[in-house]
């Protein structure tokens, strides 16, 4: 099998329209951002449209059958606190007084029993606004009551002493009869309360609650003491440095030590409990040649020896006394032999006794560690509870003391109202009068109603391109998949020459968009590496019908044509195609030579095309990624390499069948064929990933029918290719390259 050194998508330098080169990530740049705009500007401008038809169509009908006058009347109020008694403290008290004021004014004006009154009255219902009311037949028992709080405004003028009162209604007359009746009801109000005791009672409420404030004040640092005596040394100054969180780390780290210590003395018991598993060390052999027996066996076996020396010296060998030696001698060397055996297991007997004592001593320090480390969490968790209850309780205690403060103003406050009663007197500044001219509508609204109209229609074709998750572009392919761009593939609805089959459309019509566009990927495939090292291409997608076997069909034609041996072979087994495209196949095919029933000379069909030979998928096989995996799948890929310059595999869907990435590994690189429009970005990138993880080389990627949309890739250069074509032909038929060559 051909090996790549590189990978293809490191070759292939991708243009910078489709992301290629640095900041070609998943960030939406603005001429993404462009490119929406361009494909979504028929939508957009419908919307726009429409839009603006409502704004515009709205606008005109408010003006003509719904316009408001406004009437306001103004109210003022003033302090007669002479100034001399002022001091800067006085002052902004005064100042918050008097704005309270107003505000009270304001929500008493606006007041059911205020309007109610006013309501009842006869000026007000001979209006057109209670007319227009009454008539409602969806309307509320109380629906005029609920109309006029929502319309009728009442609020302070920022800067000034006034009190501003206004209403719009759809008749200048109405505006103005309202605002003065409702007005001149609240100014018969305020002068019945001017001379009642309110004030008495709101002091005493307040005083009551004052009172009760300082008592929760108190049991509140009451609690706060007592959780501060329960509360370690410098837990509040430094939580994390007091001596619990410094227990619970001293135990936590014991706990990890004694963890690793057992650990290491349970593979160390393990191998001493294990009489076979412990191998015998010098150290060993020192300890028991050190023994006083096996020593004193030792001297006499060397006093044997030299023994047996002398006499071989006196007697000469053969003689009856070294018999009697050698006999002495091997039995000595067998008791030092079981000696020494018996030594060593000693040895190993007390190594394996002290292991297994170091081991329980170990565990059952480390259940005490444990034991000490749950403890001192614990304390640990009560004492961070115990924290958190003395934060949030010293923060409400801040609250009731803040709140204590304002209380107390306030009762000082009122204290000075019920002695200076008359220390802010209103009047009627400005009577209603009928408005010369209509408040509403503005204008200004038809500019506004405009541009919101464009906001929304550019943010709702945003938002459709922004939730449309399948791969549709050039630019989609390599920002979400990260991988090459070998070309593009135009949808045959937006093709002008006529195409009978698209599986055949090199051939039929070569002078098409369709066809120009995989002779680009055969150009792609050509200059990204050499061709001895994309010698076998697998073809495959991420699902059924995305056009895989199109673009095999189509790339194998376009190569053959280029002058190279083509194979062309199914391997789809679970769902074959290519009988649908070249009628000849032979029943026999890739099955039968897997099979070995077989040769690949007897299984091919060679087609009308020269240089192109399809072979066939064969009966299909009841374990179709065994029979991809086997040897005999190696020893067919490696005869075809040798009979043609290009072998072309089309198999079944990645994300339907493990077929892909079986041959993925034993060809020299995959190109995935994506269906724009289909194919999501979370299928594309799991059949990537597929491929990837099995250490097939993933040549890239060819984008099938794109479609031809505003911001797309063809619009444009369609019709410039065929208005190139039409000058072709008027100056002659081109003269082909390389010569047709015989099928051999």
């Amino acid at each position: 099998m051909t090996t790549l050194p590189t990978t293809v998508q490191e070759r292939i330098t991708l243009p910078a329209a489709y992301g290629g080169g640095a900041g070609g990530g998943g960030a939406t740049t603005a001429a993404d951002v462009i490119a929406m705009l361009r494909r979504r500007l028929v939508l957009i401008v419908v919307l726009f449209l429409l839009f603006t038809a409502l704004a515009v169509g709205g606008f005109v009908i408010w003006w003509a059958y719904f316009p408001g006058y406004r009437s306001e009347s103004l109210i003022e109020c003033i302090s007669d606190i002479p100034h001399a008694e002022l001091t800067p403290e006085q002052q902004r008290l005064r100042q918050d007084e008097h704005e309270r004021f107003v505000m009270t004014q304001a929500r008493l004006l606006k007041s059911p029993t205020i309007l109610g009154e006013a309501l009842k009255l006869t000026a007000v219902r001979e209006t057109d606004w209670w007319q227009s009311i009454q008539q409602r037949r969806w309307k509320k028992p109380d629906q005029h009551l609920i109309d006029l709080t929502e319309d009728l405004s009442a609020a302070p003028v920022r800067g000034t002493n006034f009190l501003r009162v206004s209403m719009e209604c759809r008749r200048q007359r109405d505006s103005r009869v309202i605002v003065s009746t409702v007005v001149n009801q609240w100014y018969e109000s305020v002068k019945r309360r001017a001379a009642e005791e309110f004030v008495d009672t709101a002091l005493d409420a307040a005083q009551q609650e004052l009172e009760q404030l300082d008592l929760e004040i108190a049991d509140d640092r009451d609690r706060l003491r007592a959780i501060t005596q329960r509360l370690p040394a410098g837990a509040r100054q430094d939580p994390a440095g007091n001596i619990t969180n410094e227990q619970v780390t001293q135990f936590a780290e014991q706990v990890g030590l004694l963890q690793l210590e057992l650990a290491q003395l349970e593979q160390y018991r393990n191998i001493y409990n294990d009489p076979e598993g412990l191998a015998v060390t010098a150290e060993d052999r020192a300890i028991v040649e050190q023994d006083p027996e096996v020593a004193e066996l030792r001297r006499a076996l060397l006093l044997l020896e030299q023994q047996r020396a002398a006499d071989e010296q006196t007697f000469g060998s053969g003689h009856r006394v070294l018999k009697q030696d050698d006999v002495q001698i091997e039995a000595m060397e067998a008791k030092l032999t079981q000696l020494r055996t018996e030594r060593l297991r000693e040895r190993r007997a007390d190594i394996r006794e002290a292991a297994n004592t170091a081991f329980d001593n170990t565990r059952h320090a480390l259940f005490l560690s444990q034991e000490n480390l749950l403890k001192a969490e614990s304390a640990l968790q009560d004492q961070d509870r115990l924290l958190f209850d003395y934060t949030n309780l010293e923060a409400e205690i801040q609250q009731k003391v803040d709140y204590r403060l304002q209380l107390t103003d306030y009762t000082k406050n009122l204290a000075r109202v019920r002695t200076q009663r008359t220390a802010i007197n209103v009047n009627v500044a400005q009577e209603a009068t009928e408005p010369l001219q209509r408040s509403s509508p503005n204008i200004l609204l038809v500019p506004t109603g405009i541009f919101f109209a464009l906001v929304f229609s550019v943010g709702i074709a945003l938002s459709l391109e922004m939730l449309n998750t399948s791969l549709r572009t050039s630019q989609d392919i390599v920002r979400h998949l990260d991988v090459a761009m070998l070309g593009l593939v135009p949808d045959t609805d937006d093709e002008e020459v006529p195409i009978e089959r698209v599986e055949t459309a090199v051939r039929d019509a070569p002078r098409s968009m369709v066809a120009e566009a995989f002779r680009r990927i055969r150009t792609n495939l050509q200059f990204s590496a050499p061709a001895e090292q994309q010698r076998v291409m697998l073809l495959t997608s991420p699902r059924p019908d995305d056009g895989k076997t199109t673009v095999a069909c189509n790339l194998a034609m376009a190569v053959a044509q280029a002058g190279r041996r083509v194979l062309l072979v199914d391997a789809n087994f679970r769902r074959p195609g290519l009988h649908h495209v070249f009628e000849d196949i032979k029943a026999e095919g890739l099955s039968n030579l897997l099979v070995g029933n077989g040769s690949l000379s007897s299984c091919v069909v060679r087609t009308d095309l020269p240089l192109l030979d399809v072979l066939g998928s064969g009966p299909t096989p009841p374990n179709p990624a065994e029979l991809l995996g086997s040897e005999p799948c190696q020893a067919f890929l490696k005869e075809a390499r040798a009979s043609y310059d290009q072998v072309i595999i089309d198999t079944a869907p990645v994300l339907l069948a493990s077929d892909g990435p079986i041959l993925g590994t034993a060809a020299d690189g995959v190109i995935l064929v994506i269906r724009a429009n289909r194919n999501s970005r979370g299928a594309a990138r799991r059949a990537c990933t597929l491929l990837t993880d099995v250490g097939a080389h993933l040549f890239g990627a060819v984008l099938n029918a794109a479609q031809i949309t505003r911001g797309g890739y063809f619009r444009e250069q369609l019709r410039a290719y065929y208005d190139y074509q039409a000058e072709t032909d008027a100056a002659g038929p081109p003269q082909p390259l390389i010569p047709e060559q015989p099928n051999t």
